[in-house]
């Protein structure tokens, strides 16, 4: 019913770097987002916050 995770090593080290990466572009799009709010800086903003909660629960 429920499938295996594991996942190729190359998946898992590109995984671990996103994870690593997403902090900081996270931060520095907030931080372009309170002095130059556009749609697309508040969507890629919401993006990257979910990628890091994702990270963080462990879903991806």
């Amino acid at each position: 019913m429920f499938k295996n995770k594991r996942f190729a090593p190359f998946i898992k080290k590109c995984r671990e770097g996103l994870s690593i990466v997403v902090l900081p572009l996270a931060l520095f799009q907030l931080v372009r987002t309170i002095f130059l709010p556009t749609t697309m800086d508040v969507l890629l903003c919401a993006l990257l916050f979910f990628l890091y909660v994702g990270f963080l629960k462990k879903w991806m």
